[in-house]
C-alpha cells in the first residue's frame, strides 16, 4: 500500500514537472544552440546525412555523437520549432528523474531503512531535483541536452550497478560481476559519448562504494575487478590529461583569466552553486555569470575564506565516511561531478548546468539531515516550527522555478531582464543585441551596442556590433572606421568576433555596408596583427580568405587558406576549400598534391564521411 501511494504521489510530481515547464517551451534558440545545430539544415534538405552531422560535432574532440544523433532525429524542427527540442529536453528530465527516484530509493533499502522512510526520501529528493531552479537553464537550453543525456546513461549505470552490487551481496557472484561490469562499460561509454563528464560515472560509483555502500560484503575478487573497471578508467584519464595538458590550455588564450586565477575562482563559484542548491541564494539564476569576479591572489580575504572552507568541506566529508555515510555521500557526490569542470582545463568560469547531477548529493543530504532532525526534536511546539519551514522550504522550489520558466517563455522579456541583471556581462549585452537584430528593433540593438563600448571600451566586438547595425539600418551611422582601426590594434578579443566578421562581409557582398575594400582590408590585417588575437589567427585567416574571394582575388585568398592552416592544419573544411580554389585558379598540380596529402592524414571515419567531397576532386582534376 506504501508503495502505490508514494508511485502515485510521484506521478503527480511529474505531472506537475511538466506543468511547470510548458510555459518555458515557447522561448527561442539561444547562444550555442546555433553553433551546433546550424548544420541541421543539410541534414533536412539532404545534402548530408544523419550518420555525417552525428559523427562531425564540434563541441570537442569526442564530438557527442549520441547527443547530436537526438537532434539530428529532429532535424525537420530546425530552425522554425525549438518548442519540439525543448520538449524532448523535458521528456529526458522526466526520465531522469524516475532514475533519481528509483537510485535513492535502492540507496535506502541498501541502508536498511524502513520502507516509508526510503519512500519518502525518494520522493522529497526527487521532488526537488526535478523541480529545482537550477535546473531551467539546463532543460530549456536545447543544446545542454548533452548534459542531460550524460546524467541519463550515468544515472542507468548506476542502477545496473547498483543490481549487480545487491548480487553479488547475496553471493550470486557470477552474475553480480557480469551486472556490474554491465553497468560501469555500457553506462560508462554511452555516457562519455554524450558529453565527456560522463566518464565521472566510475568516480560516483568509488563515491557511493566508500560512503553508503561500504558495508556490503566485498569478495576475494573485488580489488582486481575495482582495479580494472573503477580505477584504470581513472588512471587513462589522468594520463591523457597529462598528455595533452599543452592542447587544454589552449583556450586560456581566450580568457580573461589565467590556470591559477581560474582554480581560485573556482572555489567561490563551489560556494555560490551550493548557496543556490540549497536556496541560501534564491536568485541570480542566469545562462550569463560572466561577470562573476575572478580571484587573483590567494591572500585576499574573500578568495582564502572560500578556499578554505572548500578544503575544511571536502576533508569532512572524507573523515566521516564511516560514521555519517549520507553526509559523506552528499559532499563527496557534489565534488566528484564538479573535478573536471572545475579543474585545470581552460573552458568558462560559471555554468548552472553543471550542476545538474552533482547537485543530487547536496538534495539528497539536505532532506536526509531534515528528515533525522524532525526525528530528535521532541517538543511539539518546535516540531512544528521545524515541519513549518521545512515545508515552507520545499515549496519555494516549485515556485521560483515557475517564475523562471515563465521568464523563458517570453524572449523579450528575458533578454532584457537578464541583460539589466548583468549589466557588466559582455555575453548578457551581447545576447541581446543579436535577439533585438534578428527582430529588427535595430534602434533597441543600437542602445544596447552603445551601452557595451561605454562599458566595454576595451573589448572588439561592441564596435563590430556597431558596423553591423549600419550595414543592416540606415539610421545607424558607419562609426569612423579609422578610428574603428586605430582601436583594432589593441583591442580585446571575444568569441564572437569571427561570427561579426563573416556577417559583416557577407553583408557587404551584398550591398548592404558602405566599407570600400581598403578599409575592410585594413581592418582585418590589423585584426591579425593584434597580439591580442594571436590564438585565433586562423580563424582570421579564414576570414581574410572570404574577404579575398568576394573580391575575386583568388590568390591572395589561396593564401590566406594556406596561412591559415599553417596556423591550425587541422580543419578539413578549409583543406577542402583550399583545393576548390587551386582548382579555380588552374593551379592543379597544386590542388593535386593537396588532396593526396588530405587522405593521407585521414582517420577511416573523416575518410568515410568526406568520400563524395574527395572523389569529386579525385575525378574533376586530371579532367580540368
Amino acid at each position: 500500500m506504501p508503495q502505490l501511494v508514494y508511485g502515485s504521489l510521484f506521478f503527480l510530481v511529474l505531472v506537475a514537472t511538466i506543468g511547470i515547464y510548458w510555459q518555458g517551451l515557447q522561448g527561442i534558440f539561444l547562444l550555442d544552440d546555433e553553433v551546433n545545430l546550424q548544420k541541421l539544415a543539410n541534414v533536412a534538405n539532404g545534402t548530408n546525412s544523419i550518420l555525417f552531422f552525428t559523427l562531425e560535432g564540434l563541441s570537442s574532440q569526442l564530438g557527442r555523437p549520441l547527443s547530436l544523433l537526438t537532434f539530428a532525429l529532429q532535424a525537420s524542427d530546425w530552425p522554425i520549432n525549438p518548442f519540439g527540442f525543448k520538449y524532448v529536453n523535458l521528456m529526458i528530465h522526466l526520465l531522469n528523474g524516475c532514475f533519481v527516484f528509483w537510485l535513492i530509493l535502492i540507496l535506502t533499502r541498501i541502508m536498511a531503512l524502513p520502507e516509508k522512510r526510503s519512500l519518502l526520501l525518494a520522493l522529497l529528493t526527487s521532488i526537488v531535483w526535478l523541480l529545482h531552479p537550477l535546473q531551467v537553464s539546463t532543460v530549456l537550453y536545447v543544446v545542454q541536452r548533452m548534459t542531460q543525456l550524460s546524467a541519463l546513461f550515468t544515472l542507468a549505470g548506476l542502477l545496473v550497478y547498483l543490481h549487480g552490487r545487491q548480487l553479488i551481496a547475496q553471493d550470486k557472484l557470477k552474475s553480480g560481476f557480469l551486472w556490474i561490469s554491465i553497468g560501469v562499460v555500457v553506462g560508462g561509454i554511452l555516457a562519455t559519448l554524450s558529453k565527456e563528464n560522463g566518464i565521472l560515472l566510475v568516480l560516483y560509483i568509488i563515491v557511493l562504494e566508500v560512503t553508503i555502500l561500504r558495508a556490503l560484503p566485498k569478495p576475494r575478487y573485488w580489488p582486481i575487478w575495482s582495479g580494472i573497471f573503477l580505477y584504470l578508467p581513472l588512471i587513462l584519464l589522468a594520463f591523457y590529461l597529462t598528455f595533452h595538458f599543452e592542447g587544454l590550455l589552449q583556450n586560456y588564450a581566450t580568457r580573461p583569466f589565467t590556470m591559477g586565477e581560474r582554480l581560485l575562482t573556482q572555489a567561490s563559484i563551489l560556494i555560490d552553486y551550493l548557496a543556490k542548491i540549497v536556496l541560501l541564494r534564491p536568485y541570480g539564476f542566469s545562462l550569463f555569470h560572466d561577470d562573476y569576479p575572478i580571484s587573483h591572489s590567494l591572500l585576499t580575504a574573500p578568495t582564502l575564506i572560500a578556499v578554505s572552507f572548500i578544503i575544511v568541506m571536502f576533508a569532512i566529508g572524507v573523515w566521516v565516511r564511516r560514521l555519517w555515510p549520507v553526509l559523506a555521500f552528499g559532499i563527496l557526490w557534489f565534488f566528484a561531478g564538479h573535478i573536471l569542470e572545475s579543474s585545470f582545463i581552460g573552458l568558462m568560469l560559471y555554468f548552472e548546468h553543471r550542476n545538474y547531477l552533482p547537485m543530487l548529493g547536496i538534495i539528497f543530504g539536505a532532506i536526509y539531515g531534515i528528515l533525522w532532525l524532525l526525528d530528535y526534536i521532541l517538543s511539539p511546539y518546535l516540531r512544528k516550527i521545524a515541519i513549518f519551514f521545512s515545508v515552507l522550504w520545499l515549496t519555494l522550489f516549485p515556485l521560483i522555478t515557475w517564475s523562471q520558466t515563465d521568464l523563458w517563455g517570453k524572449p523579450s522579456v528575458q533578454i532584457a531582464f537578464w541583460a539589466e541583471q548583468s549589466p557588466k556581462s559582455l555575453a548578457a549585452q551581447s545576447h541581446a543585441v543579436v535577439f533585438f537584430l534578428r527582430i529588427d528593433a535595430h534602434e533597441q540593438a543600437e542602445a544596447y551596442t552603445q551601452d557595451m563600448i561605454e562599458v566595454f571600451p576595451e573589448q572588439t566586438a561592441p564596435y563590430l556590433y556597431l558596423i553591423s547595425l549600419s550595414c543592416l539600418s540606415e539610421k545607424t551611422r558607419l562609426p569612423d572606421m579609422q578610428e574603428m582601426i586605430k582601436h583594432f590594434k589593441t583591442s580585446q578579443y571575444d568569441r564572437v568576433t569571427s561570427e561579426l566578421l563573416t556577417f559583416i562581409l557577407e553583408e557587404r557582398q551584398m550591398g548592404h555596408c558602405q566599407l570600400d575594400s581598403d578599409t575592410v582590408d585594413n581592418m582585418l590585417n590589423t585584426l591579425l596583427h593584434n597580439p591580442n588575437n594571436a590564438a585565433v589567427q586562423a580563424d582570421l585567416y579564414h576570414r581574410y580568405a572570404m574577404f579575398h574571394i568576394f573580391e575575386q582575388r583568388l590568390e591572395l585568398a589561396i593564401l590566406a587558406l594556406q596561412q591559415s592552416l599553417a596556423v591550425k592544419g587541422k580543419s578539413l573544411q578549409r583543406r577542402l576549400d583550399l583545393i576548390d580554389l587551386l582548382i579555380q585558379n588552374k593551379q592543379f598540380d597544386e590542388a593535386e598534391a593537396y588532396l593526396q596529402e588530405t587522405r593521407a592524414q585521414l582517420n577511416p571515419i573523416k575518410a568515410y564521411l568526406y568520400e563524395k567531397d574527395l572523389s569529386f576532386f579525385d575525378l574533376h582534376i586530371p579532367s580540368m
